[in-house]
């Protein structure tokens, strides 16, 4: 979708046909690190995790258990996030730092099961032009609100599954920081990005 015609679309038309791409994983296996890099290379609109900026918000003011409203308001502003990026984008791409979907995961790994109320918001989100995984193949770093070490494997088996299931294009990056994004630059560009 993305062409001359692009800075002529009205907003509304930006957010459902920019194409998102989207860079998951684990905790600490360089999410935030790829889609940084790969918005600066492909000129895009970076989309922050929302996810985390709520989380470190909470540890400051609590160490309740989590809950599930908790998770969905999470997916809802990660999903308004997307589209006002998409909106602003010039050139019809966005990178995202997770999505919705992610935020499902995360619900099943702290609950033991999907919500139908998270799955619904993951549902209403605009479809991914591509996933990145990025793979545990890299140290655990922890810092003040990390606490899956120990279950990366886990959910990374448990990301690419879903990813799968999703039928949306997509890649597993591995290695240092520079072949991630070699790697997942050449896979995007493969699609038709340019």
């Amino acid at each position: 979708m993305a062409n001359i015609f692009w800075p002529l679309l009205p907003a509304s038309l930006r957010a459902k046909f920019c194409r998102r791409i989207v860079v998951t994983g684990a905790e600490s296996t360089g999410t935030t690190t790829l889609a940084l890099m790969m918005a600066e290379a492909l000129n895009s609109p970076y989309v922050a995790e929302y996810g985390r900026e709520y989380t470190e918000r909470r540890a400051k003011v609590t160490d309740e258990p989590w809950r599930t409203e908790e998770l969905v308001e999470i997916a809802e502003e990660q999903n308004a996030l997307e589209d006002a990026a998409a909106r602003r984008s010039d050139n019809g791409l966005i990178i995202a730092d997770t999505d919705a979907l992610t935020t499902a995961l995360w619900h099943e790994r702290y609950f033991g099961s999907r919500s139908p109320a998270v799955d619904a918001v993951a549902a209403k989100q605009v479809r991914p032009f591509t996933y990145i995984l990025t793979s545990d193949d890299i140290a655990f770093e922890a810092d003040a609100i990390r606490e899956g070490g120990e279950e990366r494997h886990t959910m990374t088996t448990r990301f690419r599954e879903e990813i799968i299931k999703s039928r949306v294009p997509w890649i597993e990056v591995r290695g240092s920081r520079e072949e991630r994004l070699t790697e997942a630059l050449r896979f995007v560009c493969s699609l038709g990005v340019k």
